[in-house]
């Protein structure tokens, strides 16, 4: 996206990273250890970089909706950790009743300490696997447009 931000008239610092469950922990990964030019190299010394490699993988913005920063089933609340990891702005959003809540509740307490700056939305009744209901995606927008507006 950075790449072509021109040509589809994006601000480059206009991005933002989101995931869905398990997609959110790959994109928090990813900002904990794979932005600016970190290369596939990083993971495997085969790797050749090229032009694409030089290109900064920051985000501007993230979104975790039914996930958290960690790994698969286990929030981070690795206080250091987060806060090394130089992350942006974050959105989390979850039901309550998704078998995760304490860990989402736990993982967003250590952002916070991180440094980051966090919004929540909490969707009462709602499980693991909502997808575009309860209306999240409009207050996302909102904060998003507000996020990148104070940039």
């Amino acid at each position: 996206m950075r790449a072509h931000a021109d040509a589809y008239g994006v601000h480059a610092n206009d991005i933002a990273v989101m995931g869905f469950s398990a997609g959110g922990i790959m994109s928090g990964e990813m900002l904990l250890n794979y932005d600016g030019t970190v290369t596939g190299a990083a993971l495997d010394s085969r790797y050749r970089p090229d032009a694409l490699d030089r290109v900064s993988a920051d985000a501007g913005a993230a979104a975790m909706i039914y996930s958290f920063y960690g790994g698969l089933a286990v929030a981070s609340t690795d206080v250091a950790k987060l806060a090394a990891g130089g992350l942006p702005p974050t959105y989390f959003s979850y039901g309550t009743q998704d078998p995760y809540v304490s860990q989402f509740e736990a993982n967003i307490a250590a952002v916070r300490a991180a440094g980051v700056r966090v919004e929540t939305n909490v969707l009462n009744g709602m499980a693991h696997g909502y997808g575009a209901l309860g209306d999240w995606i409009p207050n996302f927008d909102t904060w998003l447009t507000a996020v990148f507006e104070t940039k």
